[in-house]
């Protein structure tokens, strides 16, 4: 089955990007697809810059699954409006417009997204 989860919040305001998270996990683990886009305020989830000492690091959640096989997409145009750029990214997340998440659309079996 292929699920994918659209992320439209930051880190550390909300709690949809450890829902995503720990949903992708579990799916991998299962042998499932999974693909997250990260569009608006999600798009600081992927910012390695995330040097967070108290709290979970969320940079680091992001490369953890993307280590375990989830293909994570960042809005660049969202990416870029919020001062992220392709060099701030967590390292194998895809930088890449509205048409990635369509594709992925296309043939996915669950969408779930989860905003304000």
């Amino acid at each position: 089955m292929k699920f994918i989860f659209m992320v439209r919040t930051g880190p550390y305001s909300y709690q949809n990007i450890d829902t995503a998270y720990h949903l992708a996990k579990r799916a991998v683990d299962k042998g499932h697809d999974v693909f997250i886009y990260l569009y608006e305020d999600g798009t600081i989830n992927t910012n390695s810059e995330i040097k967070s000492l108290e709290e979970r690091n969320i940079a680091e959640m992001m490369k953890e699954l993307v280590d375990k096989g989830v293909r994570i997409g960042v809005c660049g145009t969202c990416a870029k409006f919020r001062g992220i750029s392709k060099k701030s990214i967590v390292e194998g997340v895809k930088y890449a417009g509205l048409a990635l998440l369509v594709g992925e659309i296309q043939d996915c079996d669950r969408f779930v997204s989860f905003g304000y």
